[in-house]
């Protein structure tokens, strides 16, 4: 991939230099470049609180048909910092709306900044619905539990989209969505363990969760009543990651 000259963790896929390149000769270039802004000033809406809230930012892709953020250490921060990230790639599309409107006035661009924003809103990894999904499960779930249950949301979610719009040339969007929830089915449990590695260093939660199973609920300090004895979330979390290996 090529990085963008001044972004150096910006990525842009060979493919969409490709789709550029088509678009130009097709006499598409307009409409195409200024979808691709939308999708990317979106992601920037993400980028931006990412860096403020110093997430391990691995790599910005700007593919044909969008852009995403991936960052290393998603799902240790402050559960209200990710979701201030991950809705403020939302956000973005209300400004955006009023300067389509009144600056340039094209119908287009608005039905392209409204797609881009519903889009996002599905329930499917890794788009943003998927991730605000998981963030509010959590508050009321374990959290292993949690995530098993916003993968069944997902491919529910997916499978549903595929039926009801089979068409050619949605197929790269789908192959990237299988392959993104494929991806986090093999590595969820190394982020889950990852978290409770981390919560052995820190805890930024103050609320207290009183668990009498041996379940994990992310932002909330955990306290434990097994067999009539009292344990600290951190004398529970060795068994925890070795109950979550043997699963």
């Amino acid at each position: 991939m090529k990085s963008i000259k001044g972004w150096n963790n910006w990525y842009i896929h060979p493919f969409t230099l490709i789709y550029l390149l088509i678009s130009v000769l097709n006499d598409n270039f307009f409409n195409y470049i200024s979808a691709l802004i939308i999708v990317c000033v979106h992601e920037y809406g993400h980028y931006y609180f990412a860096k403020k809230f110093d997430f391990e930012i691995d790599k910005v892709e700007i593919f044909p048909f969008g852009a995403f953020l991936s960052v290393n250490d998603y799902g240790v921060h402050h559960i209200c910092e990710e979701l201030i990230m991950v809705m403020a790639g939302l956000a973005v599309h209300l400004p955006i709306y009023f300067i389509i409107e009144i600056f340039i006035g094209s119908q287009y661009l608005l039905e392209v900044n409204r797609l881009v924003f519903i889009f996002n809103l599905l329930p499917i990894y890794p788009l943003d619905g998927s991730k605000m999904l998981l963030l509010l499960l959590s508050l009321v779930k374990d959290y292993y539990q949690a995530i098993k249950l916003q993968i069944k949301i997902s491919l529910l979610s997916l499978s549903v989209l595929i039926v009801l719009y089979n068409e050619i040339g949605y197929l790269l969007v789908y192959f990237y969505l299988l392959y993104a929830n494929y991806e986090y089915i093999k590595e969820f449990r190394y982020m889950i363990i990852r978290l409770y590695l981390n919560r052995f260093q820190q805890n930024k939660y103050k609320l207290y969760k009183i668990n009498r199973k041996y379940s994990f609920y992310r932002p909330y300090n955990n306290i434990y009543i097994i067999n009539g004895k009292t344990y600290q979330e951190e004398q529970v979390l060795h068994f925890l990651i070795k109950k979550l290996k043997t699963d």
